[in-house]
């Protein structure tokens, strides 16, 4: 949010600064600048309903048919739906006080959405642009669960291929050392705890056994960095010289988490599948909101308020 707050109010001194210069040569640049900006952010808006039909339709062809899989396609046929259905009351029932209301609600609603989702995209490429430094004690690997009870999926050996390369760097860079805390619970359909087999993925793929720690009872994200945060102190570490590592569609969300148990610390995300990404980043999103549900829910109420004043009027 403030990353898109700042980006406004640099949008904002830059159109009065243009103003104030007033050179029509400037103007015209400035303009065409907007334009070309603009351009691909309005054909993405005009053709989102049909991008999320179709990147659902691919999800539902390569995943598992679960309900989180079919997100895009819902969305999508809801984006078509929405003018649809309001065109339809505004021809059988013209100028209809209610049918407005109701329009500006849903509408103003969405705008506010929209706004998030922005906020959360820009922070979400702001994870894949900004890089830690090489100068860390730890690595938390969060864990995601097992395949068929006791095997490491490609997308949790993802998180932790990702933790061992920033070791391996690391040592080359700065010659320090660094320990990865493998973090996962066992599930009630899972064989034996996740971080155990996480440790053996990782030693396989050459991190050294005497290199990793385990916590082996967190059962979800906020478990994860608070359980993982006693390790660090059972070994005496430094708290705030480390980073976590997850897929980069869930590092905003799990950076919430770490700050909220007092650890400072970044993330690095493993890439997702490009089919799978926008799926992935709507239920990361989703997410989001429910864990902020009371103040979402006000500013709902606040948009129904504002509406209802205007419809008085």
């Amino acid at each position: 949010m403030a990353l898109i707050a700042t980006m406004m109010s640099y949008f904002l001194t830059l159109s009065i600064f243009v103003l104030q210069i007033n050179n029509q040569l400037v103007i015209y640049l400035y303009l065409i600048l907007m334009v070309l900006i603009l351009i691909p952010v309005v054909l993405l808006t005009i053709f989102s309903a049909f991008l999320f039909i179709w990147n659902g339709l691919i999800v539902w062809r390569r995943e598992s048919h679960s309900l989180g899989n079919l997100l895009t396609l819902v969305i999508g046929i809801l984006l078509i739906m929405m003018p649809v259905l309001f065109n339809l009351l505004n021809h059988y029932l013209p100028n209809n006080k209610i049918v407005t209301f109701i329009e500006n609600v849903s509408y103003s609603c969405q705008n506010y959405l929209v706004f998030w989702v922005l906020a959360f995209l820009a922070s979400y490429f702001l994870t894949k642009i900004v890089k830690p430094k090489y100068n860390k004690e730890y690595a938390i690997v969060l864990g995601s669960g097992l395949i068929n009870g006791d095997t490491v999926s490609p997308l949790l050996g993802s998180r932790i291929l990702v933790a061992a390369k920033f070791k391996a760097k690391q040592l080359v860079k700065s010659k320090k050392k660094m320990i990865l805390i493998m973090s996962g619970g066992q599930g009630s359909d899972e064989k034996l705890p996740e971080s155990v087999a996480m440790k053996a993925y990782a030693i396989k793929n050459g991190v050294p056994e005497s290199d990793i720690l385990v916590d082996d009872q967190s059962k979800n994200t906020y478990q994860n960095m608070l359980f993982s945060k006693q390790v660090i102190i059972d070994n005496g570490l430094d708290l705030q010289k480390g980073i976590f590592t997850t897929n980069d569609y869930h590092v905003f969300r799990a950076a919430g988490f770490a700050r909220l148990v007092g650890l400072n610390i970044d993330g690095i995300g493993s890439k997702t599948s490009k089919y799978f990404l926008p799926n992935a980043l709507i239920r990361e999103y989703i997410a989001i909101l429910v864990k902020h549900k009371k103040f979402h829910f006000c500013a709902v109420i606040l948009i129904i308020i504002i509406n209802s004043l205007i419809f008085i009027s």
